[in-house]
């Protein structure tokens, strides 16, 4: 594909999702190797009427959110927490949640259980649109509560917090001393 334009994306058989004449993306689904298995990831290219606003990527289950926080960049932005380069968002009983990357990389995650892990279900940017602009992160302040550093370690000390929870603060802020 050269443009991106929606007879593109109708033509090599991407899925429409919604009004041609209102909101609406295009998704395709794609297996792509990780680690010793296959995950598959939904690319989606949203639009408003013929309008291009941008993409966001579908993970299907798999993909911890520890995991990726281990990999660059997000691994030195942990290390310099002070500079506000990620910030958790969570529900209110911490099973979904999301992290804000840069101010506009937005990911998605949540878990199945108490005991399981937080699995990353999307990753999307801000759309570089006046009117649409910041539709990622709004939802995200609209759906969740931001978490400081101080409350997340607090929280994840307190009896009948989730694991994934605890896994998480563990490694992000403190390394592995918590039990």
């Amino acid at each position: 594909m050269k443009g991106f334009s929606e007879s593109e994306f109708l033509n090599a058989d991407f899925e429409l999702v919604g009004d041609l004449d209102d909101f609406h993306f295009f998704e395709k689904e794609y297996s792509v190797s990780y680690l010793c298995r296959k995950v598959s990831i939904v690319f989606k290219q949203y639009f408003f009427v013929s309008e291009a606003l941008g993409c966001g990527l579908g993970v299907a289950c798999g993909v911890r959110l520890t995991s990726l926080l281990k990999k660059q960049p997000f691994a030195a932005a942990l290390r310099q927490i002070g500079d506000n380069r990620i910030s958790f968002y969570f529900s209110e009983d911490e099973s979904e949640g999301a992290l804000i990357f840069d101010e506009s990389i937005v990911i998605r995650f949540g878990r199945r259980s108490k005991r399981s892990s937080y699995m990353i279900s999307t990753v999307e940017c801000d759309f570089d649109n006046e009117r649409f602009g910041d539709i990622a992160r709004k939802a995200v302040h609209e759906t969740f509560e931001c978490l400081t550093p101080e409350s997340m370690i607090s929280e994840a000390s307190s009896k009948g917090c989730s694991n994934a929870f605890k896994r998480l603060v563990r490694q992000i802020y403190l390394g592995s001393t918590m039990q």
